[in-house]
């Protein structure tokens, strides 16, 4: 319905953004999902492109970690391709955090033992003036 009213200008400016259309850096897959979805019914693309364009097409705009392993499934449904994208993406945040969870005691430690490095020295510091 709303298409019928637009014009060729905006129809236009939708397709460049359909043609453009990349997961930011940070954002998530559910979000980048949404606005790919919503960009390709603005568009009537869901009508005209095949389903396995769409899916190439969705996976050239994903995030690079994300595309890599999400293009080997090789898979024809939206659905399906961003299901794998989510669980690549939940796989990711889940294994940076355990690195961020086992680095963090070791970053604490380090600072301890630079600590007692610097009451070391000025101990040496102390004892040169002192004899």
């Amino acid at each position: 319905m709303i298409i019928k009213y637009t014009t060729i200008a905006i129809k236009n400016k939708w397709q460049i953004e359909y043609r453009n259309i990349c997961q930011g850096p940070t954002e998530m897959v559910d979000a980048y999902t949404a606005r790919f979805r919503k960009v390709i019914s603005k568009t009537e693309m869901d009508n005209l492109l095949p389903a396995q364009m769409q899916v190439m097409d969705f996976v050239v705009g994903l995030r690079s970690e994300l595309a890599i392993i999400t293009n080997s499934s090789n898979l024809t449904n939206l659905d399906k391709v961003e299901e794998i994208a989510k669980n690549i993406e939940s796989t990711s945040l889940i294994n940076k955090n355990v690195i961020a969870a086992a680095t963090n005691p070791t970053v604490a430690e380090v600072k301890k033992l630079k600590v007692q490095i610097l009451k070391l020295k000025a101990e040496i510091k102390e004892a040169k003036y002192v004899s």
